[in-house]
């Protein structure tokens, strides 16, 4: 039987298993078309192009990725590349830009239009509109692994892959943006040293720190 591995990510032989693995776990809360192809751009695909240096993959033994962390170690210079190396090759029919009145309903929810705006503006993190944090946590990441490959360490392990390849680069602190009721997640991220933001993200809106909207932030330092 195959043996699992972690190794770095090779945009040529894992794009696809790794926009599957994107798909199948992502939150039922953009599960759901347009939602789920324009999030693979803001979650998964600008990662991959951007920064394949700095992602890792879950390999199922026999060559195809079931898991993967992606991210950067720096996050403002990687959303100023966002803008001027990936907005300009967004397809603009699966990703109009935002200020673009579709004929589709389902392109004009607040959340689609949201996520449209987020796309081509290259608003990866939460901590771009707290640049004393970003400072102190200027990587981020995401982390999704196939049902299947969960509950067995693998998860722990792309971890142990990206953290010491992002401090290499500089990067004294990393962060996370993560749905607030994912309660699992969250305890995972705690574990490995993570802690909830503790300032105010969103003007005192939803009464508690670290959360903006239906996200909250966790750092950990390097």
């Amino acid at each position: 039987m195959a043996t699992p591995y972690v190794r770095p990510f090779n945009f040529d032989t894992d794009h696809s298993a790794g926009l599957h693995v994107f798909l199948t776990t992502l939150d039922p809360s953009v599960s759901h078309e347009p939602a789920r192809t324009i999030g693979s751009y803001l979650w998964y695909k600008a990662y991959v192009y951007l920064t394949p240096n700095t992602c890792f993959v879950l390999d199922n033994g026999a060559g195809r990725a079931v898991g993967y962390i992606i991210g950067t170690p720096d996050t403002a210079a990687f959303a100023q590349r966002w803008r001027e190396t990936f907005t300009p090759i967004v397809d603009p029919e699966l990703v109009p830009p935002p200020g673009i009145e579709t004929n589709d309903p389902a392109m004009e929810t607040a959340l689609v239009k949201g996520l449209r705006e987020e796309v081509h503006s290259g608003e990866c993190s939460m901590l771009l509109s707290h640049p004393s944090l970003l400072s102190t946590y200027p990587a981020h990441l995401h982390i999704d692994i196939l049902p299947e490959f969960t509950g067995q360490g693998w998860g722990q392990k792309l971890m142990s892959a990206f953290l010491p390849a992002i401090k290499e680069l500089g990067a004294g602190g990393v962060h996370l943006g993560m749905v607030a009721t994912n309660a699992g997640a969250r305890r995972f991220y705690e574990r490995l040293g993570f802690e909830l933001c503790g300032e105010v993200m969103d003007g005192g809106v939803s009464g508690e720190v670290g959360r903006d909207g239906g996200a909250v932030c966790l750092m950990r330092r390097l």
